[in-house]
């Protein structure tokens, strides 16, 4: 469990980390969150409102089909991995678009 809830900025306590979640850091991008559920209409800009609240994002990513419609599923690249684990907590299961999104740190298993 994530005791501290001060974020250090680009720094890391390696001591908070969860041991299966560092699996989905990635030097030069950062925290690897995985989306699913996710509407044929999301794009870049959606993802990135949906996530930006909670902290610095590197990248978002939907991935989409050749008509550019999302296949229901993305990631996003977060910096902090506080922040990070903020937005699985709050968004894995929020009702978005009339279904439950699914997040979680890619590579995972729940």
């Amino acid at each position: 469990a994530v005791v501290s809830t001060q974020s250090t900025g680009a720094e890391m306590d390696n001591s908070r980390i969860v041991e299966s979640h560092r699996s989905s850091y990635d030097p030069e991008k950062g925290w690897c969150v995985f989306v699913y559920n996710l509407p044929a209409s999301t794009n870049n800009e959606t993802m990135y409102q949906l996530f930006s609240k909670f902290g610095a994002i590197n990248t978002v990513k939907p991935v989409v089909d050749k008509d550019n419609n999302c296949k229901g599923f993305g990631f996003v690249h977060m910096l902090n991995y506080d922040d990070a684990c903020r937005s699985i907590q709050s968004l894995d299961g929020h009702q978005f678009a009339g279904k439950a999104l699914q997040v979680r740190f890619k590579n995972s298993k729940k």
